[in-house]
């Protein structure tokens, strides 16, 4: 029976991926540069000694591995093209050929079987031209069987040929790599994938619902994950489960994939940080029996893909994504990068964690929970939060992974006239774990010195972004902050900014519409809100409080406090002057406003009094003109 021929009703069923094996070069699917590489070998007359077939399973490096054994043994050859009807051909596909040895290095651990199986290696080969040694997985091999192969690898005998295959080529010693020729087999790409799987099914002679056949080709290929041996062994369990017609729904039932529209629904809702609507986004995905680790694996691919267009490439290198559809061309270009970053990075340890014990469905929730709630300008390092490797923190400067590089480079300092300083807010410490932490990306000034990481704690509402205004005031205009500190935020959106001040600030709303105020207040602002917006002020139409009462001076509030204690709220606060003795008379009672005629007469008596009304005229704008009718009191 061909194995082209559709499998007819027997007990010696032979499955899709075995029948439709490639048999000869051109039949092999997605590896073009390496068969490429082995035909000009073969016609240059260059044949090596010794070859290694890396790449992801199912891609077909045993199978180019058994048709280059039949290039090089076919009776026309050595051969670009086996005929396979000759004797040579046909053993080396039914694997009894004497001189081409198949087998699998976890059988040959111990260094006893490895050298039993190289025994026959310096004699000649019995039937073909050439004697072939195909090792599948040879990583598998222990250290000791690799040193046992390594004098055969260098000067092997003439005629010999080894072929090994593996899918960890980085657990192979670099002394037996050093001595191969290495061939990469990539994984092959989903319209690759689907035309083969369409052949297969016309064949086979499967039909499909009617308008699904590309959906469901498409399922099987993205459910692959680039390994076309996968792809047949998925096709031949749908067709074993459906009644003549294959579905939609009992493929994605069967594989647990997902739509391929619900990766930009879920990317869509992230970008617009719509927390609830992701959650049910995944629940409706458990109810309908999805596996969420496949589903996080095809994600991963398709913010792959995502990353890609943002950077600029082409769309001939995406893999899973449709650039075409207008639905995902309206994302991405909504998405910043920054956020396309996050995505990526989380999903890649969300799928490496999916691997322990922890509920997925949990692991999937606390990813979505964390990306939809923080700054989308801020950019997580590599293992975010706590783990192995986890740094806890963000990368500095929008650049991912900067926070596990090492210690930040120090900034040069600023000259005071640079303008406000940046806002940074160290991250509070926490116990046993690190707490994450944000940097708000800007504009770095031309610094002799590379600019330092700023690390600040992550703002999520408006009252946190308030305080952190307020913050930033406090370090750069003081006088701002204590006005700022008795209103409150009334609206911070891209169309104003309003704050409301009590009516006792009326008289400083003339300070707060100063060009140098208004460029501090927006400064402030685009630290704490990321976005420029300019500050408004209203006035409470409330009613002003009633005067406070007058003041008791210093002889009054005696009888108050023992003599050990301050005498006053003003003696608390300020330096007392000197006693006359140890435990002295106390200095005559303060003066009332009665005593002092003029504002003039008032400072040229008493120099705190002249530097408080020198300080208001500075920092307010105003000039104290008469008293108000309350004592003036002197410690």
């Amino acid at each position: 029976m061909s194995p082209n021929t559709p499998q007819q009703a027997s007990s010696d069923y032979v499955v899709i991926a075995r029948r439709y094996r490639p048999q000869t070069f051109s039949e092999v699917v997605g590896q073009k540069s390496v068969v490429t590489q082995l035909q000009n070998e073969i016609r240059d007359h260059r044949i090596g000694h010794g070859y290694l077939l890396c790449g992801p399973r199912g891609t077909g490096k045993t199978s180019t591995a058994r048709i280059f054994a039949k290039a090089l043994n076919c009776e026309k050859g050595p051969t670009t093209d086996p005929c396979g009807v000759c004797s040579q051909c046909q053993e080396i596909a039914a694997g009894s050929h004497l001189d081409v040895i198949e087998v699998d290095a976890a059988f040959y651990t111990k260094v006893e079987e490895t050298r039993g199986l190289l025994e026959g290696v310096h004699r000649g080969a019995f039937k073909g031209r050439y004697k072939i040694y195909i090792i599948d997985e040879v990583h598998m091999l222990s250290v000791s069987s690799f040193n046992a192969l390594l004098k055969n690898l260098e000067e092997p005998p003439e005629r010999v040929v080894f072929i090994f295959c593996t899918t960890n080529p980085e657990k192979i010693p670099e002394t037996v790599i050093s001595r191969l020729r290495r061939l990469n087999c990539d994984r092959i790409k989903m319209s690759d994938i689907t035309t083969t799987l369409k052949r297969i099914m016309e064949k086979e002679g499967v039909s499909c619902a009617e308008g699904e056949e590309t959906a469901i080709l498409n399922a099987i290929a993205l459910a692959s994950e680039g390994g076309l041996r996968d792809a047949e062994v998925y096709l031949d369990q749908v067709i074993s489960v459906s009644s003549g017609e294959v579905t939609l729904e009992t493929v994605r039932s069967i594989l647990g994939v997902v739509e391929s529209d619900i990766f930009t629904r879920l990317l869509k809702h992230m970008a617009e940080r719509e927390t609830k609507e992701a959650l049910l986004l995944i629940a409706d995905m458990v109810d309908r029996g999805r596996d969420l680790s496949s589903f996080v694996k095809m994600f991963v691919s398709f913010l792959r893909d995502v990353m890609l267009i943002k950077a600029g490439a082409p769309p001939d290198l995406l893999r899973v994504a449709d650039a075409g559809t207008a639905e995902f061309k309206e994302v991405v270009e909504a998405l910043s990068m920054p956020m396309v970053l996050n995505t990526v990075q989380q999903f890649v340890d969300l799928e490496e964690k999916m691997k322990g014990a922890a509920p997925p469905r949990f692991l999937l929730e606390f990813a979505l929970i964390k990306l939809t709630s923080i700054d989308p300008r801020l950019v997580l390092d590599p293992g975010f939060g706590p783990g192995p490797g986890g740094g806890g923190g963000v990368a500095a400067g929008g650049r991912p992974g900067a926070g596990a590089a090492g210690p930040a480079p120090r900034r040069a300092p600023a000259p005071p006239s640079a303008g406000p300083r940046a806002m940074a807010r160290p991250a509070a410490p926490s116990r046993g774990t690190a707490q994450p932490a944000a940097v708000l990306r800007e504009a770095a000034p031309e610094l002799e010195e590379p600019p330092q990481a700023r690390i600040e704690t992550i703002h999520t509402t408006d009252a946190e972004r308030w305080d952190a205004l307020l913050e930033y005031l406090q370090e750069n205009a003081m006088i701002l902050c204590g006005t700022l500190r008795r209103g409150r935020l009334v609206e911070a959106s891209p169309e104003r900014f309003l704050v409301e001040l009590p009516a006792t600030e009326r008289s400083t709303l003339s300070l707060l519409e100063k060009p140098d105020s208004q460029a501090r207040l927006r400064e402030a602002i685009r630290q704490a809100w990321g976005r420029p917006m300019s500050p408004k002020f209203t006035i409470s139409e409330q009613a002003a409080p009633a005067p406070a009462p007058p003041r008791r001076t210093q002889v009054e509030a005696e009888d108050d406090f023992p003599d050990e204690s301050p005498q006053s709220f003003e003696e608390a606060s300020f330096p007392r002057r000197p006693q006359t003795a140890a435990h002295g008379p106390r200095p005559e009672p303060v003066m009332t406003h009665g005593d002092v005629k003029s504002l003039k007469e008032a400072m040229e008596i008493y120099p705190e009094f002249r530097e408080a009304c020198e300080m208001v005229e500075r920092c307010l704008g105003v000039k104290p003109s008469s008293f108000n009718g309350r004592k003036i009191e002197t410690i």
